[in-house]
C-alpha cells in the first residue's frame, strides 16, 4: 500500500511539474520580450491589442510580448539608464540617434519587407528596427468655435487657411490657431513644393519653397493669429480658447468631444504628398538570449501587422499599396487622409533628422519673440 502511495504522489508531482511547465510555456516562460513605449505616442489599446494578437498567436519558443509605458519621453530616458527594454517604440529620429551611438542591437538576419525609401532613410530597418507606420501632421479643429464664427473647416489651401486666421483676429482680437510641432508642419509644406528640409538654417532659408512657408508663419505669429507651439494647445482648442491647432495624427484615437479633424492644408501648387515621421520598434540588444523572441516578433510583424492595425494605432501604414474600400468604408480613423498610401514618402530624412530637435527649438523661440 505504502508502494502504492508513494508512486501516486510521484505523479501527482510530476503532472504538478508539468502543468506548471505548460503554465509558463504559455506565459513565454518566466522572462518576457520587454517593449517600452512612451505614453501617448500610440493608442494604448490598440497597442494592447498588438500584444494580445501576438502572443496568443506565438510559440512556445518565444517569449511573450509584454509592455510597460512611461508618462512621458522623461520619464523613458530616465529609466533607459540603469536597465533596458527588449524592444523601444520610438520614431525614425529617435532609432537613429540611439543607433549612431551604438545603443542599437541586430537581429541574425533582415525581417519583413520594406520600402526601399525607408531602408534608404533608415538604413537598419529590418535588423534593428521595424517600422510600423507614420505620424502625419493633421490640423484639428473645434467645431462649434469655427461654426460660431462663420468658419467652414474645408480650406482649400495653406493660403485660404491664414486668410481665415486673419478673419477671426480682426473679429474676436484672439489668435485663430497653434500646433504641437513646427518642424513637422515646415518638413511636410516644404516637400509638397519639392525641397527635403535640411534642418540646417543656411540651407534651408535660400530655399524659395521653405522661406515662402516659414515666413507664412512668422507674419501669422507676428500679427497675433497664430499662437506659437505650447504644450497645452490641444487642450485649448478642447476648451473652445483656440479654435484650430495642427497635432500629429498619433493623437486621433483620444481626441476630446467635439473636435473634429481634416487633412493639413498645403500651399497652393503643393503636390499631396505627406513626409512623416516614422514609428516602429528598434531592437536595444539590451539581453543578447532574447534576440530569437525578437526576431519572431518581427518576422509577425511583417506576416500579420495589417494597414488596418496601423491606422488604429493612428499611424498611415509603412506600405506602398491602397487601402481597400471595404477597409475605408470601416470608417477607420486615418483612411480619408491615407486613401493612397503611394501618396506618403519616404524621403532620406538624414540631415534634417539629425538637426531636428535644435531646430525646433530655435524656431520656437523665434516665433516667441514675434508674437
Amino acid at each position: 500500500m505504502k508502494k502504492i502511495l508513494t508512486a501516486a504522489l510521484s505523479c501527482v508531482a510530476a503532472l504538478l511539474i508539468f502543468i506548471l511547465y505548460m503554465k509558463l510555456s504559455d506565459d513565454g516562460s518566466s522572462q518576457k520580450l520587454n517593449l517600452w513605449y512612451v505614453e501617448g505616442d500610440v493608442s494604448l489599446s490598440s497597442l494592447e491589442a498588438l500584444a494580445e494578437s501576438y502572443n496568443s498567436q506565438r510559440s512556445r519558443d518565444s517569449y511573450a510580448l509584454s509592455l510597460q509605458g512611461f508618462e512621458t519621453e522623461e520619464a523613458l530616458a530616465s529609466a533607459f539608464e540603469t536597465q533596458r527594454p527588449d524592444l523601444l517604440l520610438c520614431s525614425y529620429t529617435r532609432a537613429a540617434s540611439l543607433g549612431s551611438r551604438g545603443q542599437l542591437g541586430s537581429v541574425d538576419q533582415s525581417v519583413g519587407d520594406y520600402l526601399p525609401e525607408i531602408e534608404q532613410a533608415l538604413p537598419f530597418a529590418g535588423q534593428s528596427f521595424f517600422p510600423i507606420g507614420s505620424r502625419v501632421p493633421i490640423l484639428v479643429f473645434n467645431t462649434s468655435v469655427l461654426e460660431e464664427a462663420g468658419i467652414s473647416s474645408d480650406f482649400e489651401n495653406l493660403e485660404s487657411f491664414i486668410s481665415a486666421a486673419q478673419d477671426y483676429l480682426e473679429k474676436t482680437g484672439s489668435p485663430f490657431f497653434s500646433a504641437s510641432g513646427l518642424s513637422p508642419l515646415l518638413c511636410t509644406w516644404s516637400a509638397s513644393l519639392g525641397y527635403q528640409l535640411k534642418g540646417r538654417p543656411e540651407l534651408d532659408a535660400i530655399d524659395e519653397g521653405f522661406a515662402r512657408c516659414y515666413n507664412t508663419l512668422a507674419s501669422a505669429a507676428m500679427e497675433g493669429s497664430f499662437l506659437p507651439p505650447g504644450e497645452d494647445r490641444l487642450e485649448m482648442t478642447a476648451a473652445g480658447l483656440l479654435p484650430c491647432v495642427f497635432v500629429d495624427s498619433s493623437l486621433l484615437s483620444g481626441l476630446p468631444e467635439g473636435l473634429g479633424y481634416t487633412t493639413l492644408p498645403l500651399p497652393e501648387n503643393g503636390e499631396a504628398v505627406y513626409v512623416p515621421d516614422i514609428i516602429g520598434f528598434a531592437v536595444t540588444g539590451a539581453n543578447t538570449y532574447a534576440l530569437p523572441s525578437v526576431q519572431a516578433f518581427g518576422f509577425w510583424l511583417s506576416r500579420s501587422f495589417s494597414p488596418e492595425s496601423a491606422l488604429q494605432l493612428g499611424l498611415v501604414p509603412a506600405v506602398s499599396t491602397p487601402l481597400s474600400q471595404e477597409s475605408r468604408d470601416a470608417g477607420t480613423p486615418l483612411a480619408d487622409i491615407s486613401i493612397d498610401f503611394r501618396q506618403v514618402i519616404y524621403p532620406p530624412l538624414g540631415e534634417f533628422a539629425e538637426n531636428r530637435e535644435e531646430m525646433e527649438l530655435s524656431l520656437c523661440r523665434a516665433l516667441d519673440l514675434l508674437y
